[in-house]
């Protein structure tokens, strides 16, 4: 048999034994590194892309991690507290893992943020995920980036526990938390470019103290004009102002402002959430409402604004106190139901009581006699002058102290009541400079 020779000095390939002999990989991916640049060239000319999968913090507590984070979770879990995790395990299950893993994370995030050491977060999580991560999230300042992709992100959950008075983004992950596909690639790109934006604006346009005192406004869509307005004045007094809804939420955060010696004042014209504790609506306040700033010593202004309805969830109203009081559809899932004599009677009775017993610094109650709603005016539908005279009636019935009470023959969003507030403000303010 004739024995050909062929000079092997090109057309060839000369392989390491090394991968060759890798049974872990395929001929496809042998052949790839035996090419040793290719990877590059296919990544010059867009074929592919390299992506670092994972960084960061690692709060897993079932699988082992893909990468080498650069905190670990027994560093967080020792920080919680648990140095032996398969211990803790046994006592007390997940759930003590769960704990300790949110208390280390709330320690070593608000650490890394105090430091300077980070610039932002972004989390992705299934429900016991976003418990964690939402609950150390909730440690870092408002302004500070903060981003959460995740399964409980979704029309169904309710977020006021996870959210609580931080500005936190959500992004429902859609799909499940399991691996990169066609649903989760885009949601997780659009995670990761919306905190690298929050950051870049904000190191891009860094926010600078105005050095003005500052003023806490609360509003509703139902009283607009009138929070319009005394803004408009107050700041072209030199004030600066910060107006929150009324659903609740707002008036928590006007409180922790008021503790940490932030506010100059509160102007709380729309009560909506007051109205909802005492008339069982949604929005409602919690019962320690403005406890923080009732003991702060700055002056207070409190209105009937929009606590003369309930709101309620779609029609038709249900409730057997509710039943034949006049009522307008405000969305396809909230309904606003007049309130009527005794109710707001319980609201007034209820919010001297508190000022008279609670509030610290000089304070006054303002009536505009006219309505105290947008849709509470003559010839609209939640017009009831006997139940606007019911609230009155209550203030009246726990009037004491040093509490004003200031009325006028307005409506709550004409402009010049709006002038009027502004006034009694001017008037509370030195009383506090001359005390």
């Amino acid at each position: 048999m004739a024995v050909f020779r062929v000079e092997k000095n090109r057309g060839y390939t000369v392989m390491s034994n090394h991968h060759l002999r890798n049974k872990d990989l395929s001929l496809k991916a042998k052949g790839l590194l035996s090419l040793r640049t290719a990877v590059w060239e296919l990544e010059k000319a867009g074929y592919i892309t390299r992506q670092q999968n994972r960084d960061g913090k690692d709060t897993g507590m079932l699988f082992n991690p893909g990468a080498n984070p650069d905190i670990s979770r027994d560093q967080l879990l020792s920080a919680g507290g648990v140095d032996d995790p398969q211990k803790a395990e046994q006592e007390g299950g997940k759930q003590r893992l769960a704990a300790a893993m949110t208390l280390g994370l709330k320690k070593v995030l608000k650490q890394l943020c105090d430091e300077g050491k980070i610039q932002g977060v972004l989390s992705i999580g299934g429900a016991q995920g976003f418990a964690v991560s939402t609950a150390a999230m909730r440690e870092l300042p408002v302004g500070f980036p903060k981003v959460m992709i995740s399964t409980i992100a979704c029309g169904t959950a309710q977020f006021g526990d996870y959210v609580g008075t931080r500005d936190i983004t959500m992004i429902p992950s859609l799909s499940d938390i399991c691996g990169i596909n066609a649903i989760t690639e885009p949601i997780f790109k659009a995670g990761c470019g919306a905190v690298i934006g929050m950051i870049e604006i904000a190191q891009k346009i860094p926010r600078k103290p105005s050095g003005k005192k500052v003023v806490a406004l609360t509003m509703a869509g139902v009283t607009t004009k009138c929070v319009m307005r005394v803004k408009e004045i107050l700041e072209e007094k030199g004030y600066e102002t910060v107006v929150f809804h009324c659903n609740g939420v707002g008036a928590i955060i006007i409180d922790e402002l008021a503790r940490d010696g932030k506010l100059s004042a509160v102007v709380d014209i729309t009560r909506h959430d007051v109205g909802g504790l005492v008339c069982d609506g949604l929005m409602k306040c919690t019962e320690n409402r403005f406890s923080e700033v009732y003991k702060s010593g700055i002056p207070v202004i409190e209105l009937p604004g929009a606590e003369d309805f309930v709101l309620v969830g779609p029609c038709p109203v249900t409730r057997e106190d509710l039943k034949g009081q006049p009522y307008m559809v405000h969305t396809p899932f909230h309904t606003h139901v007049r309130a009527d004599y005794d109710k707001m009677y319980q609201c007034g009775s209820r919010d001297m009581k508190e000022l008279r017993e609670k509030c610290v610094g000089p304070c006054a109650i303002m009536i505009p006699k006219k309505g105290y709603s947008q849709n509470n005016v003559e010839g609209r539908p939640l017009y009831d002058a006997k139940a606007n005279q019911g609230y009155v009636d209550g203030i009246r019935s726990e009037w004491g102290g040093k509490v004003q009470i200031v009325e006028r023959d307005m409506h709550i969003n004409d402009p010049e009541f709006a002038q009027e507030i502004v006034d009694e403000l001017d008037r509370l303010l030195k009383e506090v400079e001359q005390a």
